[in-house]
């Protein structure tokens, strides 16, 4: 539903920000973008484009530049729960 509003053409100004996320938070935002945002419930329909916006940004930018090792070699205790998909 929001795919067609979140790719319109925005004229504003853009602004950048670094923002600090960890590997539990990127496989969280993963798991999210996976599923189309379904769950995700935020009832201003401009701030859920904003947000959905930013976290698809998020997830595009780990996937195909960052390259965060996915928590390979990272102690046990830090790996993100697996998923089921039971979505």
């Amino acid at each position: 539903m929001l795919r067609g509003i979140i790719n319109s053409h925005d004229k504003s100004p853009v602004m950048h920000y670094n923002v600090k996320v960890s590997q539990r938070d990127l496989d969280e935002i993963k798991h999210l973008v996976e599923r189309n945002f379904a769950g995700m419930t935020i009832t201003w329909l401009p701030v859920s484009i904003a947000v959905t916006k930013i976290l698809q940004q998020i997830n595009d930018q780990d996937s195909e530049d960052l390259d965060n090792y996915d928590n390979d070699g990272a102690k046990p205790e830090y790996h993100a729960p697996e998923h089921e998909d039971n979505d």
